[in-house]
């Protein structure tokens, strides 16, 4: 196969999965509550930990989906060699922003922008990422994914030339 198709395929892969860890991400992650008060929106230390449990289900659906596209990713450019670390790096972080971005407009909406809700109501938070760490697991576990699958199919092509 041609190496552009490949790299075309890799591309139209990254987007997938981005789309998917978004729908997968905002699935999973319970934000917190905010409730309605008579002069607001106000939000508890309890709930507050809610909000890094959306972080933290947006680096775990990170971990999956970044394993994933870089061991595809060392299939399909394999003959990259060590340039397939950079293009691993940007596939990843592209994926992570399409997954951030697209979970945010699929999840709860802004609290401040719900109608129809009288004191003592519950509103969940929007999903939220507010820093950026969370967005640099996505190409450290694409590489791992990458350098697995590597080893891997090396190893498996030795035997299989042992074997011959």
């Amino acid at each position: 196969m041609p190496f552009l198709r490949r790299l075309l395929f890799s591309v139209a892969a990254t987007l997938v999965l981005g789309v998917a860890a978004a729908f997968v991400w905002e699935r999973i992650a319970d934000p917190a509550d905010w409730e309605v008060t008579r002069t607001g929106l106000s939000m508890g230390e309890a709930a507050s930990e809610g909000q890094f449990g959306v972080v933290a289900m947006f680096v775990l659906v990170g971990v999956v989906a970044s394993l994933a596209l870089g061991a595809f990713a060392a299939l399909a450019l394999r003959s990259l060699e060590w340039v397939a670390v950079p293009v691993i790096v940007v596939l990843t972080s592209i994926a992570a922003v399409i997954a951030w971005r697209l979970g945010i407009v699929l999840g709860p909406p802004d609290p401040s922008t719900v109608k129809d809700v009288s004191v003592g109501d519950q509103v969940p938070a929007r999903l939220a990422i507010d820093s950026i760490v969370p967005f640099l697991v996505w190409p450290v576990f694409g590489l791992v994914g990458f350098i697995v699958t590597t080893l891997l199919g090396t190893r498996l092509d030795e035997s299989e030339q042992l074997y011959s």
